[in-house]
């Protein structure tokens, strides 16, 4: 937690006041709670334990002993956090309640506390709820509910102009309250307007990451969670907050890095390393499948916080996987196992222009429209949205070229159906004529030998049966 104060006073040239926490279950599981130390100790707490080692409750560090100001903290636990850990959201809602009641200077949870009350006060909210609802600093989705929604939202490009619908998503999807009393717990409040005001002003949000086996473009969890919480607050206060990692994986060199440096390490040796596309190719189908996850999640990631990526990167997936750059045959490999993977691939990047978050080149912007519209006809795809193929007519025109216009789903189908329908006017080819032994039913054998086989049963079984009365004569 020191080095994250020191490294953002650093960096941003003020002292971090307020911070957001995204709650992992399965992270959790691996860093033992290191994490939720980091949030403790953020706010000025500790933990209690008993003779048995179990944390019974939370002690509050007196501001001389923690020599610094506390941190505002706001909690935001992921569905299966929930799910896992509802003790333990306990102790961090009854802690942060703890922090926002104690009244000294500089003490910003206090201070937002009061705010948090005059503002529940004049929407007419009664003085004892709104007392314990501006003591609230955990927040989720309701029991029932898992994910953000935006895994699928941002890859419906069509259906959205700005990021705005996305953030209103995210707050509606990931506000409710979980308070210091678990007894309110799942009445169905609807408390997403008090989980923006409690975003409002975070400088920074943190997500843990314990594994190397799992990075930032594995699934869409890492942009969904720590995106969607930037997203949600730039939409709240007009700029993203700094976003870390708890970089955790080598015990021993724990250490908080910048989420863009992290994510540009795992694109640097994962993505555009020979020799973990080569792994990827040796999965075949399964592998191709994995890299247009991978590019869905870049996308992801670009929509929820756009300084994450930057052009070079677009240029580079470009480079390596349209114009097989590194050399690995990546053409006819996708040809090979899975070509709409490539097309998938292809059509973020062009979604990434289209909605301006990349400026190609002029010659980049042709080569991913010629490939686009190759694969389309050559294996009869249809574009992913109407928006993209339109997109895609409208620049092929301007660059000159008479590309095939792609089959729409009906399409595809229509043809699909003439193809069977001319394959049943073939004429059948004539039977095969086979020689050699016909095989014939017979009925079942009747039972040979049987009275030796009963006499032979019982030759065995009467010997047992003396052996056995005789060991209870005994």
């Amino acid at each position: 937690m020191a080095d994250l104060l020191r490294a953002h006073e650093e960096a941003q040239g003020e002292p971090l006041q307020k911070v957001a926490y995204s709650l992992w279950a399965v992270e959790a599981m691996r860093h033992g709670g290191m994490l939720e130390s980091q949030a403790l100790y953020a706010m000025g707490l500790e933990p209690v334990w008993n003779e048995r080692g179990r944390i019974t409750g939370v002690r509050v560090i007196p501001r001389e002993e923690l020599g610094r100001p506390r941190v505002d903290v706001v909690l935001s636990a992921t569905s299966l956090y929930r799910d896992q850990f509802p003790n333990l959201m306990a102790l961090l809602a009854q802690g942060a309640a703890q922090v926002a009641e104690l009244n000294e200077d500089d003490n910003p949870s206090f201070a937002n506390t009061r705010r948090l009350l005059d503002d529940l006060l004049a929407r007419g909210v009664e003085r004892s709820e709104a007392e314990y609802l501006s003591k609230v600093r955990l927040f989720g989705s309701p029991t029932g509910v898992y994910g953000t929604g935006l895994e699928d939202a941002t890859m419906a490009s069509d259906t959205w102009d700005n990021d705005e619908k996305l953030a209103r998503l995210y707050l509606r999807r990931m506000s409710y309250a979980f308070g210091p009393d678990p007894a309110r717990w799942g009445r169905g409040e609807d408390t997403s307007e008090l989980y923006a005001a409690n975003l409002n002003g975070v400088q920074a949000a943190i997500l843990a990451r314990t594994s190397n086996l799992y990075g930032m473009l594995t699934t869409d969890d890492p942009f969904q969670y720590l995106g969607g919480l930037s997203l949600a607050i730039r939409h709240i206060t007009g700029s993203s907050p700094e976003l870390y990692i708890a970089n955790q994986r080598q015990a021993g060199r724990e250490r908080i890095e910048s989420a863009a440096r992290f994510l540009a390490q795992e694109l640097q040796t994962r993505a555009f390393h020979p020799g973990w596309i080569e792994s990827m190719q040796a999965e075949g189908y399964a592998g191709a499948l994995n890299l247009q996850d991978m590019t869905a999640n870049l996308w992801g990631w670009q929509v929820t916080e756009p300084t994450m990526v930057t052009a070079a990167q677009w240029q580079r997936l470009h480079s390596v996987y349209v114009n097989d750059a590194l050399d690995l045959g990546m053409h006819d490999w996708f040809r090979e196992h899975h070509p709409e993977a490539l097309l998938r691939m292809v059509e973020r990047m062009l979604e990434a222009t289209r909605k301006e978050y990349w400026e190609p080149g002029e010659t980049t912007l042709r080569e991913l429209v010629q490939s686009w519209t190759e694969l389309t006809d050559e294996f009869m795809l249809s574009a992913g949205n109407p928006a993209i193929a339109a997109f895609v007519q409208g620049t092929a025109a301007g660059f000159g070229l008479s590309g095939v216009t792609p089959l729409t789903a009906e399409a595809a189908v229509a043809a699909s159906s003439a193809s069977e329908a001319a394959a049943a006017e073939v004429q059948a080819p004539p039977p095969v004529v086979v020689s050699g032994r016909e095989l014939v039913a017979v009925g079942a054998l009747a039972p040979a030998n049987q009275s030796k086989s009963s006499l032979w049963l019982l030759t065995l079984v009467i010997p047992v049966m003396a052996g056995g009365l005789r060991q209870i004569l005994r």
